[in-house]
């Protein structure tokens, strides 16, 4: 039977009887323990229990799942979480932890009437220290004001994303979220110095620290990074920093094939290795899909985007080539210099015969209008129809192969119209992280869609050397499909750790690992 990524998602899992149901007396335990000020934050928690206040909670970002969750707990403090969580492992009750819920894979939301355990309130101003080049935060902290916490001390914070002034400190490190600067800097397993972390038992575990060197006995916060709120709840975390950048420059490119993209990214490492901060690539789709009042480039039809008789790629393809670094007129000189090489290396590759030659920025308003043309394809695209998101991972000489995989399987294997139903594709080129997607404009072709796409883009992924997950996790959409990206060996010592770590599965259950 086909299903609409709705009703894919309310048969994914029936609820496990093992949980109990939330009554009167939990809630009135739980509102005991919140109603108490944290001797660390002197201040209340909160509990929702109106349907209305709750709702925003029960939903995912793209609106397509929601749970009924009976209660949002809003713990201010590591010792609210700790009472919590202790209390719903001894009475079997299920909880989400929750951040700024900016996910895609269905992993931050209730699926039935788990508790949701809300970090919003853990939000006390991070600390920043010059000394060790590092911020201690807590999980509530929205990104972006961590990112001006840190800028206000000459600092880099290093994770960057469209999502910064939604989502958290807790869910990018449960995510180990990566972000556009990830081939500089990395993602929160390359940057996450130490974590405050309370068990699904209830114990509060330290691991705080500001080390870059600390080898006595295992790693164990990288446990707890990346597990998506299965393993335990991060409260707090230490995440190092960088000089923040005194010059940062940007160069647009349009390149007519992708080909071309390799070279030009080729060239980029040996010309900018040491200051290439970002390469983003969008495929013409993507750019005819920005919502940008200002775009440099001539918007594309979308019946030219793609060569439909030949091999379904984009017509053209438009790179954002960024870099950080700490003298202007040299990094300014550095980047024209590498412009330069691009266009005798490449030709009318790179310009189009001509008419489309490189956009050197010569202003941060410019480059903040070469940023919106990126930061807004994803938040349009949601908005243009019944969406398809994929956040897979390729070798970059891979990259674009799925983005033409799916258009043929599409439109010419299920004759969907590509009036109606539009296949995408931009990601950050230097991770090979592709975001991958379809998007129904008629709200008509959801079955049809389902039963194209699954388990065909996964299956892909796993037959091309790519991950099914790159940046977002595994939630409970990709968790069927884990055993594409993971043997069966990895997965059984996943399930031990979950058992062991979390007896009665009560934290964020239905996720990650298939049910057994």
């Amino acid at each position: 039977m086909c299903l609409t990524p709705l009703e894919r998602a309310a048969k994914y899992a029936v609820r496990s009887p093992r949980f109990a149901k939330v009554t009167p007396n939990h809630l009135a335990y739980f509102q005991s323990v919140l109603d108490k000020p944290c001797s660390t934050s002197q201040r209340k928690g909160k509990m929702l229990t109106d349907a209305e206040a709750i709702a925003p909670f029960n939903l995912d970002w793209m609106r397509q799942v929601q749970g009924s969750a009976p209660a949002v707990l809003m713990p201010t403090c590591t010792a609210h979480v700790s009472k919590i969580l202790k209390y719903c492992q001894a009475e079997r009750l299920a909880v989400v932890p929750q951040s700024g819920n900016t996910g895609i894979v269905y992993g931050s939301e209730p699926v039935h009437d788990e508790l949701v355990l809300c970090t919003h309130l853990m939000n006390a101003k991070p600390v920043v220290s010059k000394n060790t080049m590092s911020v201690e935060v807590e999980a509530g902290v929205i990104l972006q004001q961590c990112q001006e916490a840190c800028a206000k001390e000459g600092l880099l914070f290093p994770l960057m994303m469209g999502s910064k002034g939604s989502s958290m400190i807790g869910g990018n490190v449960s995510t180990n979220a990566g972000g556009i600067h990830f081939a500089r800097y990395g993602s929160m397993h390359s940057n996450v110095l130490g974590v405050e972390v309370v068990t699904a038992k209830g114990d509060v575990l330290n691991l705080m620290s500001t080390l870059r060197k600390d080898n006595a006995g295992y790693d164990l916060k990288h446990l707890f990074i990346g597990s998506e709120g299965t393993l335990g709840v991060v409260t707090r975390a230490a995440i190092q920093l960088y000089p923040y950048p005194k010059s940062k420059q940007l160069a647009m490119f349009r390149l007519m094939n992708f080909e071309s993209v390799l070279e030009l990214y080729q060239l980029a490492n040996s010309h900018l290795a040491e200051c290439l901060s970002a390469f983003e690539v969008m495929d013409g789709e993507s750019l005819a899909m920005s919502p940008a009042k200002e775009v440099p480039y001539e918007r594309t039809s979308k019946n030219d985007v793609f060569r439909m008789g030949r091999d379904f790629t984009s017509a053209y393809f438009c790179v954002l080539v960024e870099t950080n670094g700490s003298n202007e007129e040299h990094d300014f000189d550095k980047l024209s210099g590498f412009v330069e090489a691009a266009q005798t290396k490449l030709g009318d590759q790179l310009s189009g015969g001509g008419q489309y030659e490189p956009i050197l920025s010569q202003s941060a308003s410019q480059t903040e209008q070469l940023w919106a043309l990126r930061e807004g394809v994803p938040v349009h695209l949601s908005s243009s129809g019944l969406i398809y998101k994929y956040d897979v991972s390729f070798p970059t000489d891979k990259f674009y192969g799925i983005v033409e995989y799916t258009r043929e399987m599409l439109y010419r294997q299920h004759k969907m119209n590509p009036d109606e139903v539009i296949v995408v594709g931009y990601g950050h080129f230097g991770d090979g992280n592709v975001h991958l997607n379809i998007i129904d404009l008629t709200r008509s072709h959801g079955k049809q869609l389902d039963a194209a796409l699954y388990p065909a883009v996964y299956e892909y992924c796993a037959k091309h050397d790519g991950s099914i997950s790159a940046e977002h996790g595994v939630g409970m959409q990709k968790r069927d499909y884990l055993h594409l990206s993971r043997t069966k060996e990895a997965i059984q010592l996943m399930r031990d750790l979950k058992t062991m770590m979390d007896p009665n599965g009560i934290l964020n259950p239905y996720k990650v690992l298939p049910l057994e």
